[in-house]
């Protein structure tokens, strides 16, 4: 097996066994053992579980150009990109749609005391808040909102409806918008996240 066929093995099986059994349930030696390679192998292309976690979720990213939208988004000066960018074809909402298996990934972590992952990595966070800053500084969108809060509000949005959108649904029956249940969900939520819920700051 040459290295790159080898390297995509562990990558498949390891993404297999993270949704299966989560992160601290899925070992490095199970990993090699399913993968039918030597655990040395798995180090020599992965460092770490958690690295081999990371480059899974990496590999989500790059297939779908979501990133890439996501820079363009915070780099422009206009709000309602931001809700192109959760609520869009490109965007993250359709992006987690579309990709149940990682949604799992992510819904394992709270489970999971041992996973201590950062997601997203660092610099991309960091990168994030420092836009958001600013645009609240140029008076674009709030400033006395906590920056922090405003992507933790749309991914939990997301990440939640994903996860728990069988268990939620029922308080959506009888809706007759034409639109699908995951639109009529993300319409509604966006709308209440961007005006609020109240009329005329009644409450």
């Amino acid at each position: 097996m040459s290295s790159a066929r080898g390297r995509e093995r562990i990558l498949k099986v390891a993404e297999d066994l993270f949704v299966e059994k989560g992160f601290a349930g899925a070992s490095m030696h199970e990993i090699a053992e399913r993968a039918g390679i030597a655990k040395s192998l798995i180090y020599h292309h992965f460092p770490s579980k958690k690295a081999l976690w990371h480059e899974i979720v990496r590999g989500y990213h790059e297939r779908s150009g979501v990133l890439e939208k996501l820079y363009e988004t915070i780099s422009a000066d206009d709000p309602a990109a931001i809700v192109q960018l959760v609520t869009g074809r490109n965007g993250f909402f359709e992006f987690f749609r579309k990709h149940p298996r990682l949604v799992r990934l992510f819904t394992w972590l709270d489970l999971d005391p041992e996973a201590e992952i950062d997601y997203p990595e660092e610099h991309l966070r960091l990168k994030v808040l420092e836009r958001i800053r600013e645009m609240q500084v140029e008076g674009l969108i709030r400033s006395d909102v906590e920056a922090g809060i405003i992507p933790v509000i749309f991914l939990a949005l997301m990440l939640h409806w994903f996860s728990a959108r069988r268990f939620l649904a029922p308080w959506m029956a009888g809706g007759s918008s034409g639109k699908s249940l995951d639109e009529r969900f993300i319409t509604g939520a966006m709308d209440i996240v961007m005006k609020g819920l109240a009329f005329d700051g009644k409450i």
